[in-house]
């Protein structure tokens, strides 16, 4: 029995971390989830494209990323809404995958999103990739709590990801681990 592992990454669209990426999974053959700013996407719509290309799942991952547990509810929507209107001008599609950042929100935001018809989805385990200090501690974070069904998060962004995966891919993969995208989780609603 196939045992599925979610690699997801934060802050995209952000090149050049995010095509340095795109390169690392297309190598190895797999899918990731890209959860996406509008105000990088309105600046970055050409990544975001090689990205959706690519086959990638792509997610909302607000406007300009604030604390959806310290502003209002209507706050957050808002926020939503305007990257998804960004998501369908750019790119042409509509997503229905959200990450709140941070991954913080209120158990209000929570219902109302999820009423809203969005997947809200969080991580089973934090790599904290951005600490580092480089892609050999990041890989061992991440292979030392590896457990079936694991969504991880790691960031565009942060130089060390493209190396870190170089690592932990093909060891994954050893271990028995089909790589899959958010999409094909069988949870829809919340998934952590």
């Amino acid at each position: 029995m196939s045992k599925p592992f979610y690699l997801t990454f934060d802050g995209a669209p952000n090149p050049p971390g995010t095509d340095r990426i795109l390169k690392v999974l297309e190598k190895h053959g797999i899918k990731g989830t890209f959860f996406m700013e509008g105000k990088r996407l309105e600046k970055e719509a050409n990544c975001a494209l090689r990205v959706l290309q690519a086959g990638h799942d792509i997610g909302n991952h607000s406007y300009n990323h604030p604390d959806f547990s310290s502003i209002p509810l209507e706050a957050c929507i808002e926020e939503v809404d305007k990257a998804e209107r960004i998501l369908f001008a750019k790119l042409g599609i509509k997503t229905r995958l959200l990450r709140p950042p941070a991954g913080r929100l209120t158990p209000e935001v929570e219902k109302a999103l999820l009423n809203l018809g969005y997947t809200i989805v969080l991580w089973s385990y934090s790599v904290k990739d951005w600490e580092g200090p480089d892609a050999q501690s990041v890989a061992e974070r991440t292979l030392e709590q590896l457990k079936d069904g694991a969504v991880v998060v790691f960031h565009d962004h942060v130089e060390w990801v493209p190396d870190t995966l170089e690592i932990i891919v093909p060891e994954i993969k050893k271990r028995g681990y089909i790589f899959k995208t958010i999409s094909e989780h069988p949870i829809k609603g919340k998934i952590k």
